[in-house]
């Protein structure tokens, strides 16, 4: 059931895609929450990332990627402001949502990539969950450099990075996904002018980082 779910998401994430088509295949955000609640690594990267992450009251946080608004509505309490931005007008629509029915007024949710992020404001922290590796799957290390070079961008004080990622051996073939290797990150986030300054393994294939300029 697990590896039919990531196929799934693999089919709907790998590549663009309207609403519409999102809609098509049955797969709805109400999906990937309850997916990700019953997901326990991803749990506990999301725990880590809110517990750990040098994220002060007064800072404005952009979560690229958000999705559903898990990680943004997670962190909201530890600061001023948070970004939510995504590509997807269903998801940024329940995201919104969700916010309004918690009560939680500090957060916002736009358009937005990780190429083209569309944000304005100074940025202190940057998150991305479980979406960078998307796109070394999509176009390998020189599509993770351009991601990561789009936080960047952004100039903030800390990036930090909650995903699958390959902390054991060489992956085999896979039909749905190819993780990056930690290494591999870790070195396009120093290309980019950051330090790393924690790394936490959850399992072979997912962790957090978190790097400091």
């Amino acid at each position: 059931m697990i590896l039919e779910t990531l196929i799934i998401q693999h089919s709907l994430f790998a590549l663009p895609m309207t609403d519409t088509e999102r809609e098509s295949h049955g797969y709805t955000p109400m999906d990937y929450d309850a997916d990700s609640e019953a997901d326990e690594v991803y749990q506990r990267c999301l725990s880590y990332l809110v517990t750990d992450a040098p994220i002060k009251p007064s800072d404005t946080v952009v979560d690229i990627g958000t999705g559903t608004g898990i990680v943004a509505l997670g962190l909201a309490p530890k600061c001023d402001h948070v970004v939510g931005r995504d590509i997807y007008d269903e998801w940024l629509q329940y995201a919104r949502e969700k916010a309004e029915q918690r009560g939680i007024e500090n957060v916002s949710f736009d358009h937005g990539s990780f190429r083209e992020p569309n944000v304005e404001e100074p940025v202190d922290v940057v998150v991305a969950s479980y979406a960078l590796y998307m796109a070394y799957d999509e176009g390998g290390e020189g599509e993770l450099r351009a991601a990561i070079d789009g936080l960047a961008s952004l100039n903030p004080r800390c990036v930090a990075v909650a995903d699958k990622m390959r902390f054991g051996p060489v992956q085999s073939p896979s039909e749905y996904e190819t993780l990056p290797p930690m290494g591999t990150i870790a070195n396009l986030l120093v290309d980019a002018g950051f330090t790393l300054t924690d790394v936490e393994v959850i399992s072979e294939s997912a962790g957090v980082l978190i790097a400091t300029q």
